[in-house]
């Protein structure tokens, strides 16, 4: 049953494929009847590349939206044209029926709805592909709470859409050498983790408990306060709060639209570079602005984590950038990748080079971050270098937060309020107390260690007094080494011989034995002529390689 269910799904999947005109990719899976599938339908030919695959994702419905919301984030590994439609991608559909939601409530808790709510509204304040918020009020004290709800049955749509995909990304990567860079298999693998997380409630929980334990309320970033007595896999309970999304505000109409801007990059920069937690999708959809102009942050399915070593490195790579040490961050950007090992190095420092400078000179309040971001990203994939996911969704991070700011303040100086955030953080790094500490983790490291030297120690001194000790020389390439040695040493032999053939001939003619030649010793003057011959031809060997060597 399970293969018919994938089998029809997959042929709707390739028609959708030929539908938007992917008929070399379907072709490279060796379907049976393609053919006659792209006789009997049409694609628009004046929609581009980019569109067609966007279009093809909507209509694929959950998961192919999910898996292109999450690729908008990868600007290592597509093009930026691509991007921008994969931007576009909406997963707004209509509301499931509230009885079906409402089963989904009661399999969530154990005790009947009416004893944990006193009223729940049926038409839900939002609704997406995944899951749709409700309002409804607590049981006993009437607070109001907004609870997210899965879809029923969406985990299984998106496993065997995502099974399928898997099968695809196989065939692709093995039959299209295009592919390879990508490495789709593992791109999928990846996919899959990050929607699992999404469809896991008690994730998104987790980490709304772990933003609010960094940003208080005072500092003008809400997150909203989450129930995990009433939160599941399937369900989340948490505050409501009530407020406009910034595409539905009058911008002007705000007290003090700079300083909310200037607020919301400051969010973002902060939870990369101090925290290393950080919100992977900040898009105006997942931003409410209240009354009193507060930030509230919504959807914290998706995150990244930033290691405090890589966060200490994108630092130092903001220095670099704006001291335009071009050497510098080329060696930082290699070192955040991953791919092709033989890198050329000269020809990557001058593709950043160029584009670098170009943004240097621009007026500071004129330089798009996002953009210079998205521009490097792409030169590293030109040579065949990708960065981790992580490090992929925070750029997108970065770009998505630096956008929707300037949605609410156009001329907001980006590097203006990187500026004091990455000083900060370096005077922080040098502060006494942490080098201190750091010199402490060091030494306890020393320490852990100095406890198992003496007995290694020990081992290694009675193995060389038992006469076990054995290295292992494992040489690689070392042919025209052993060539050399065996040239060296007949040329020393022939040394060897040639010197004895001159002192037993010297010998001979001073003892004045007969037959002679010209008055001197036959044997004599032979053994010089044969000691002569050896002695030029070792003089030749010996130059014409280094004449070889000079001519090549």
């Amino acid at each position: 049953m399970k293969s018919q269910r994938l089998s029809g799904r997959f042929s709707d999947i390739l028609a959708v494929f030929i539908k938007y005109g992917f008929n070399d990719i379907v072709e490279h899976l060796e379907i049976p009847g393609h053919k006659y599938l792209d006789k009997v339908i049409d694609h628009d030919p004046h929609l581009t590349t980019w569109e067609r695959v966007r279009k093809g994702m909507e209509e694929l419905g959950p998961t192919f939206i999910k898996c292109g919301q999450i690729l908008s984030q990868r600007a290592d590994l597509v093009p930026k044209e691509l991007i921008k439609e994969l931007r576009k991608l909406q997963d707004d559909v209509p509301a499931e029926r509230f009885k079906d939601i409402r089963k989904v409530l009661e399999q969530n808790f154990e005790t009947p709805l009416n004893e944990v709510f006193s009223e729940i509204d049926v038409i839900p304040i939002a609704a997406a592909s995944l899951a749709q918020v409700h309002r409804a009020k607590l049981a006993g004290d009437s607070r109001e709470v907004a609870i997210k709800i899965q879809r029923p049955g969406i985990e299984k749509t998106i496993q065997n859409d995502l099974e399928i995909l898997e099968k695809i990304a196989i065939q692709l990567d093995k039959r299209i050498t295009y592919f390879e860079v990508y490495n789709l298999p593992e791109l999928v693998q990846r996919i899959r983790t990050l929607i699992m997380h999404e469809l896991d409630f008690v994730y998104e929980m987790h980490n709304m408990q772990v933003a609010r334990s960094q940003f208080q309320p005072e500092e003008g970033i809400v997150i909203p306060e989450v129930y995990p007595e009433l939160c599941g896999k399937r369900v989340l309970t948490m505050a409501l709060f009530r407020g406009k999304k910034i595409k539905e505000i009058k911008v002007d109409e705000l007290c003090d639209r700079k300083a909310l801007a200037r607020r919301g990059v400051k969010f973002s920069l902060q939870q990369v570079l101090e925290h290393g937690f950080f919100h992977a999708d900040p898009h105006p959809g997942n931003i409410l602005i209240d009354e009193n102009e507060n930030m509230l942050i919504l959807d914290w399915g998706m995150v990244g984590w930033l290691t405090p070593r890589v966060r200490a490195q994108l630092i130092d790579l903001l220095s670099a950038l704006v001291d335009n040490d071009v050497e510098e961050v080329t060696e930082f950007l290699i070192s955040f990748t991953t791919g092709r090992e033989n890198v050329d190095r000269p020809l990557l420092q001058t593709e950043i080079m160029a584009v670098t400078t170009h943004f240097i000179r621009m007026p500071l309040k004129e330089i798009n971050l996002g953009q210079l971001l998205m521009d490097l990203t792409s030169i590293l994939r030109s040579h065949g270098r990708v960065l981790g996911t992580d490090l992929s969704i925070m750029i997108k991070s970065l770009i998505t937060a630096e956008e929707t700011a300037k949605i609410i303040d156009p001329d907001l100086n980006v590097i203006k309020e990187i500026e004091p955030i990455v000083n900060r953080l370096i005077r922080k790094r040098f502060r006494p107390d942490n080098v201190i500490k750091g010199l402490y983790k060091s030494l306890r490291l020393m320490m852990r260690h100095q406890q198992e030297l003496p007995r290694h120690t020990i081992n290694v001194i009675s193995k060389l007094d038992q006469g076990n000790l054995a290295i292992r020389f494992q040489h690689e390439n070392l042919e025209g080494l052993q060539k050399t040695m065996e040239k060296t040493i007949n040329r020393l032999v022939l040394g060897i011989i040639t010197g004895a053939l001159f002192i037993g001939s010297s010998m001979i003619i001073l003892a004045g034995t007969g037959p002679l030649i010209g008055g001197y010793p036959a044997l004599g003057v032979i053994g010089y002529f044969i000691a002569l011959f050896i002695c030029l031809r070792l003089a030749l060997s010996a130059i014409r390689p280094k004449d070889h060597e000079r001519h090549k």
